[in-house]
């Protein structure tokens, strides 16, 4: 992944809006408002003249680099470029929300589809900046004052870059079916047995639990199809983009361009094996293991999660006001909103944006915790986007301290429910998580004739027996139930980040439950994102990498202990 110059002080000059009153938090503490905007007054426009304007920029520092201009010059257009990305972005990115807040909202299904299938055009122009960069006589100086070590070598090969035509029309591609994917779980309409044709998000909240299983059946049934054969041209498209690159297939593709992992596909395929070995039985063992939750209200859950972040003060306490402030959330209970919770950042502010599709129970309490880690980083690091890996450790690691610094704000009755429920969670991260990266890495596997509907539901339900949470007789749920895990579409081999990263926030855990405080500050000390990779970071925490020996034998015990 490419590193970008962040021009924070240009963008906070030129960018940055009117700001919101002071506003007051559930429990009486109140923050002021400062130069950001609250998130309803982000104004979105189609960002079409970000991209010609880039296109403009890049004709401006080509002749500027060929005339031999200054170096202030030529940075200054630099800056403009990175302006105009950073515009694109953001304005994708508020698509994105507001399409995620509803579905049913056709302009912003639309411009998100937009945004979408320009993207690459984008990527190739920024790509195209750096190799103009890279190839001029003014490498080397761009590359101390401007850029990053090691710019002027990787960029000095203009026939190093990897969009072509043929890439670009995969990418293209691959951006098309995305927005068909979406488009199939904007809204579904199922028919029900009697017949009756309903809109299945909104007939999900009043059903009751015999018509609610009838019509999420009703939905796997008749989605099944045209989403199996959307997800495998995604896997062929994707094959194919890999085999462009020169990579042996889109997992190692994934691993280097997307995820700039520290571990490799080898080491995944172990590790896997190890979960299944050793976490398997135990899932077995306790698949009978119950929680009872109690309803929250959406003001309960922000005071919960106000109360924890003052008890550990600091920069998280600081983030969580950024965030009230500013309105840069939504955890409201909606029938129309996206089935995902997610933290995303708008660069144009510099502020990070949290998605919280919820429950309405206090199971929301953890999710929203796990979000909030995601923010806390990108408003320390400014969405420093090296390592995903590293940044489900902070998420991960916050739903575990949440619950130690929320407990005074909790009755213990309700807190010991929840303490019961991330138990069960971990070991279900560990197990499901794992069957999920099996899934793909058996998908991206498979020879492309054989891919159709029939194989991947067989193989889903293989999955679902091999690591035990198939419960022996709802076969066709286990079958067709894939089509809800929104990784497999959008973002293929994430989901291994989940347990790898789920072992360094324990040990986290681990240091807290032995020494009160000494587990944030440890959380702390790594939030600044000082070293590149998650394996680096954890080996100058102290910590044990996930692939240690032992680790997982360490995490059974714990579950074990806990629960």
């Amino acid at each position: 992944m490419k590193k970008l110059r962040i021009v924070i002080a240009l963008l906070l000059c030129a960018l940055l809006l009117g700001g919101c009153a002071a506003t007051e938090l559930p429990g009486g503490l109140a923050y002021g408002g400062d130069d950001v905007p609250c998130f309803a007054d982000m104004v979105y426009e189609r960002p079409q003249r970000a991209l010609d304007d880039l296109e403009d920029n890049l004709t401006e520092l080509e002749k500027a680099l060929e005339r031999g201009s200054s170096i202030r010059m030529v940075t200054a257009i630099l800056d403009a470029c990175y302006e105009d990305y950073y515009h694109f972005d953001t304005m994708y990115t508020l698509a994105e929300i507001r399409s995620s807040l509803d579905m049913t909202d056709a302009y912003y299904a639309e411009e998100y589809a937009f945004c979408e299938q320009q993207y690459s055009r984008l990527q190739e122009l920024m790509d195209e900046m750096y190799y103009l960069c890279g190839t001029s006589a003014m490498a080397q100086r761009l590359e101390e004052s401007y850029f990053w070590e090691g710019f002027a070598g990787e960029y000095a090969d203009a026939e190093l870059s990897i969009y072509n035509e043929e890439t670009l029309a995969l990418l293209q591609r691959e951006s098309e079916l995305l927005a068909e994917y979406r488009q199939l779980t904007a809204n579904p309409v199922v028919t029900l047995d009697s017949g009756r044709q309903v809109e299945l998000y909104d007939y999900l909240l009043t059903a009751d639990e015999a018509n609610y299983n009838a019509a999420n059946m009703a939905y796997y049934r008749q989605y099944n199809e045209p989403m199996s054969r959307v997800y495998i041209e995604l896997v062929k498209t994707r094959q194919a983009l890999a085999a462009a690159l020169g990579f042996a297939g889109y997992e190692e593709m994934a691993y280097q361009y997307s995820f700039d992992r520290d571990f490799s596909v080898e080491q995944t395929a172990q590790y896997l094996k190890q979960i299944r070995r050793l976490l398997v039985p135990l899932y077995r063992e306790l698949a009978d293991y119950t929680v009872d939750y109690a309803w929250l209200e959406e003001d309960e859950l922000l005071a919960v999660l106000r109360h924890a972040v003052q008890s550990m003060g600091g920069e998280a306490e600081e983030a969580f006001a950024f965030l009230y402030d500013h309105d840069l959330y939504d955890v409201s209970l909606s029938s129309v909103k996206a089935g995902k919770s997610f933290q995303t950042y708008l660069e144009d502010y510099a502020a990070p944006f949290l998605f919280l599709n919820p429950y309405g129970d206090d199971s929301d309490i953890l999710s929203f915790a796990h979000e909030f880690g995601h923010f806390l980083d990108a408003y320390v690091n400014y969405n420093a986007a090296e390592s995903i890996d590293l940044a489900e450790v902070y998420s991960q690691a916050m739903e575990y301290l949440m619950l130690d610094y929320a407990g005074e704000f909790l009755p213990e009755d309700r807190l010991a429910e929840l303490r019961r429920y991330k138990w069960l969670d971990t070991l279900d991260t560990y197990v499901q998580q794992a069957s999920f990266a099996a899934f793909e890495q058996a998908v991206y596997a498979a020879e492309p004739s054989e891919l159709d509907a029939d194989f991947l539901n067989a193989l889903s339900l293989q999955i679902a027996i091999d690591y035990g949470y198939y419960d022996g007789y709802s076969e066709e749920y286990y079958a067709l139930s894939w089509i809800d895990i929104t990784h497999f579409f959008e973002q293929p081999f994430y989901v291994v980040s989940y347990p790898v990263s789920n072992d360094l926030a324990l040990q986290l855990w681990e240091l807290e439950a032995s020494e009160r405080g000494a587990g944030l500050s440890m959380f702390l000390e790594m939030l600044p994102r000082e070293y590149y990779g998650m394996l680096d970071s954890a080996e100058a925490a102290g910590l044990q990498s996930p692939f240690a020996p032992g680790r997982i034998e360490q995490v059974a015990e714990d579950i074990r202990a806990n629960l």
